[in-house]
Parts: structure tokens; C-alpha cells; sequence
């Protein structure tokens, strides 16, 4: 007896169709994109906290060049930083500095020109009225005030950054908290720069008595004052400041002096 031939139902046979329908137009899908190199995919968009962190400014890579003592110098870094954040303003100090000319600062009449000292020591201060102190040993700390100390504040960590980066960047520096009873940390003493190229600060011109040949005297001194400078000189951001005192009579045509240790 013959075993008659296996038939497949209409199910089976509708059922492996589809298969290989499916595995064509798979095949013919891949094949494409190889032979396609323009093809192009969709674009992988970076998360919200990427693009954040990629548009936050890199502190490594900041740049900033300002005018020195001795030239131009750049600060990069951190350093870029500090310097960009000053705020070198008190009120009653002069935006400019001209030259062989007079100016009021403070109420008090000033020139600045060549010092008596020589050329090393470039421009000096000179007074364009007296200033009269009765008694120079009585009034010390209490003498006539003659304009401030001011200048960018730093700390000490963030000055010493900038010095290693540039060294001559220290010159007319004064540490503002080495007052008795001065309760900040080693590394939180402040300094003012008061070199007036940086900060057009006059103060910055008062040239030292310290290896003066002929010997000449102090008449004024910086000292250290608690508070804001006085009305409608201080602003809101100072904690404190400090002050140039006349510590002797100062005779009209006399040039400042004062006694600290310069580089």
C-alpha cells in the first residue's frame, strides 16, 4: 500500500511566507546602509547635566593680562580669576594719575613728579599746602589724615598664587591684619595692593626713608583702621581699611615719606 505524500496546511504554508518575507526586506534594509555611506543617523543628544558641565567655564583655561610695574603680564587659572574680581575703588581717590600737575585728593591739594630721591626711585609725592601737627610725639595715630590706603584686598593664599606667577607683582603690597587682636587665620591675612599703575592709587607714589642717602625723615605712616573710611568716602564693602597719617608737620613743597621695606 502506497503511503500517500505529506500536505502541508494553509496555515504552515501562510506562516513560513511571512518568514521569509521578513527576512528579505531585513537583508535588503542592511545591505542598503552599507552601500549608502551619506546615510545619516540621529544625532545623540547630550543629557542636561552635559551640557551644563561643558558650558560652565573652564577655571584652567582662564586668561587675563593686565598692566604691571614693569610691563604687561598674564595670569592664567585661578590666578585670571582673582585678578578679573578686584574692586580697587574707595571713593575720593583719583581714576587717573597725572603727572607734574596738581590734583585734589581728599580735600588736600597733591603733585606728583620726579622724586627727590633720584630716578631710581621714580615719581614722589609732594604737598601743595602745610599741613601742620602740633605735637608729632602726642599725636601719632592721631595725626591729620591724609587720604587712604587703597587698593584690590586679597588674601594671603590668593597673593601668593599671584606672585608665582609673576614675582614683581608684590611691590607697594602693605598685609593689612597684623594688628594686635587681629583674630584671622595665617592664611586669611589680607593685602592691599597699592601700586598705582594697578589701582590708581597716589598712596602707591609715597616713596620710603629706608637706605636714603642723605638720611631723610618719615612724615606720614599707613596704619590699620576698623570700619568703613569715613563719610562719603566708604562703601558698603569694607569691612576696614587703612590710612596715610601725617606724623610731623608738612610744609608745602615737602615730599612724602614714610618708613617700610620696598623690593
Amino acid at each position: 500500500m502506497t503511503t500517500p505524500p505529506y500536505v502541508l496546511s494553509q496555515g504552515v504554508l501562510a506562516a513560513i511566507g511571512n518568514a521569509l518575507s521578513h527576512a528579505f526586506v531585513v537583508r535588503i534594509g542592511a545591505s542598503h546602509e552599507a552601500s549608502n555611506p551619506h546615510h545619516e543617523a540621529r544625532p545623540c543628544l547630550p543629557s542636561v547635566r552635559q551640557r551644563s558641565k561643558a558650558q560652565r567655564p573652564s577655571e584652567g583655561h582662564a586668561r587675563t593680562i593686565v598692566e604691571g610695574r614693569w610691563g604687561m603680564c598674564e595670569f592664567t587659572g585661578k590666578c585670571a580669576n582673582i585678578i578679573q574680581s578686584w574692586n580697587p575703588a574707595v571713593l575720593g581717590l583719583l581714576d587717573s594719575l597725572p603727572y607734574d600737575e596738581e590734583v585734589v585728593v581728599w580735600g588736600r591739594r597733591w603733585i606728583v613728579k620726579t622724586s627727590t630721591l633720584g630716578e631710581r626711585h621714580g615719581y614722589g609725592v609732594y604737598a601743595c599746602e602745610d599741613i601742620i601737627v602740633e605735637d608729632s610725639t602726642s599725636c601719632r595715630r592721631e595725626g591729620p589724615t591724609l587720604f587712604p590706603y587703597g587698593g584690590p584686598i586679597y588674601k594671603r593664599r590668593h597673593w601668593h598664587m599671584i606672585l608665582r606667577q609673576h614675582l614683581e607683582w608684590k611691590t607697594f603690597a602693605l598685609e593689612m591684619d597684623t594688628f594686635v587682636g587681629s583674630t584671622r587665620r595665617h592664611s586669611d591675612v589680607r593685602v592691599i595692593d597699592g601700586d598705582p599703575i594697578r589701582s590708581r592709587n597716589i598712596v602707591g607714589l609715597i616713596n620710603s626713608t629706608v637706605g636714603t642717602q642723605p638720611k631723610r625723615r618719615a612724615n606720614c605712616e599707613w596704619v590699620f583702621v576698623e570700619g568703613p573710611p569715613p563719610a562719603p568716602y566708604g562703601e558698603t564693602y569694607h569691612e576696614d581699611h587703612c590710612l596715610v597719617l601725617a606724623t610731623r608737620t608738612i610744609r608745602s613743597g615737602d615730599e612724602l615719606f614714610t618708613h617700610y621695606e620696598w623690593n
